[in-house]
């Protein structure tokens, strides 16, 4: 009765790193999976890329989806939608998974029958830096779900295993957003009744913010997040006695966390 996971990896010129986060899927310990890669229109060889590696790799089951570039939020919801697992697994082009990483998961799921999520440890590379981020420090279980997501994100794309039935009821990614489609969603799974969480505290993934990607474009993410603090602010007001407070910090640590990064890239003017 072990589940079956569905691998969705999204990609865009993605051809000089996808080899590495391919292997680190067909290294796993637990093998009842399939692997979808969904490529976002690249322009580079990483289709062709993709292509020889599933040609000699062990997967099972593989499915390479191609479409024309409309973001990372698109290609992860052709993903979703081509899965055959009740279980889906993302895995970011440029991050890496342990071995053990699937095998892991599915041992928690199988003790926590109930659960509708679970998200691990992972580790954050940014040039020389590397940074532990440990989810379940961040998710405050005794308050709204989606209060306490709002406060501080708990969800990592590349660390979490959910429900596929869940991500439809959520509404999937949003399409429009160039950033944070994933936290956008984070907040809507919160506010979905009575929704169980699981977190794993070990580190299974390495996480890794290459310049260019969309991630490291913090003027975008600045203005997505901006939107996201408008959309939300009805059902902020529903879950919190001063949510003009909250908003206040919300968007507070928005604009703290990008001048940080601005201020380190010796960008002073922005």
């Amino acid at each position: 009765m072990q589940p079956f996971i569905s691998v969705i990896i999204p990609t865009y010129n993605s051809e000089n790193f996808i080899t590495k986060a391919l292997e680190s899927v067909s290294l796993q310990t637990y093998n009842n999976y399939e692997v979808i890669v969904s490529d976002d229109g690249s322009t580079d060889d990483t289709v062709g890329v993709v292509k020889s590696f599933f040609l000699k790799c062990p997967f099972k089951k593989k499915l390479l989806l191609i479409d024309k570039h409309e973001g990372p939020g698109a290609a992860r919801n052709k993903g979703i939608k081509s899965a055959s697992g009740d279980w889906i697994s993302f895995l970011d082009s440029d991050d890496l998974w342990n071995h053990n990483k699937l095998e892991s998961v599915v041992g928690y799921i199988l003790k926590n029958d109930d659960i509708d999520l679970v998200c691990h440890s992972l580790v954050a590379i940014d040039g020389s830096k590397e940074t532990l981020m440990n989810p379940s420090k961040y998710f405050n279980n005794k308050i709204n779900p989606f209060l306490s997501m709002y406060r501080e994100n708990c969800l990592y794309t590349s660390a979490l295993t959910i429900k596929k039935d869940i991500l439809y009821q959520a509404g999937l990614f949003d399409n429009i957003l160039p950033s944070s489609q994933d936290y956008d969603l984070w907040l809507r799974l919160g506010m979905i009744n009575k929704i169980k969480m699981g977190f794993i505290e070990d580190p299974l993934t390495t996480h890794i913010n290459r310049e260019g990607n969309i991630s490291s474009n913090v003027e975008t993410r600045l203005q997505c997040m901006l939107e996201i603090s408008r959309r939300y602010y009805t059902e902020l007001k529903k879950v919190s006695k001063v949510p003009i407070i909250e908003k206040t910090r919300f968007e507070g640590r928005i604009y703290s966390s990008v001048g940080l990064k601005l201020l380190r890239r010796k960008d002073i003017t922005k």
